[in-house]
C-alpha cells in the first residue's frame, strides 16, 4: 500500500473524495484544484500510478 507521504496534500484530498464521492471533477475542486481545470486534473489523477494505487488501497480498506 502506498504511503500518504507519496501524495501532495491535495492528491491525498483527491483521494479521500474520490472514494467517497466517485466523481473525478468534484472531487479535484474540494482537493483545491481550480474548477476550470477540474475535469482534466481528476481524469489525469485517476491514471497516475501512485494515485490509483491510493484510490484501490483505501477503497478496499473500507470494504473490509
Amino acid at each position: 500500500m502506498p504511503s500518504r507521504e507519496t501524495l501532495t496534500r491535495k492528491q491525498a484530498k483527491f483521494v479521500g473524495e474520490y472514494v467517497r464521492t466517485g466523481n473525478a471533477t468534484q472531487s479535484a475542486i474540494t482537493a483545491g484544484y481550480k474548477a476550470p481545470s477540474a475535469r482534466s486534473v481528476g481524469s489525469e489523477n485517476l491514471t497516475k500510478p501512485n494515485i490509483a494505487a491510493a484510490v484501490e488501497a483505501l477503497s478496499a480498506k473500507l470494504v473490509a
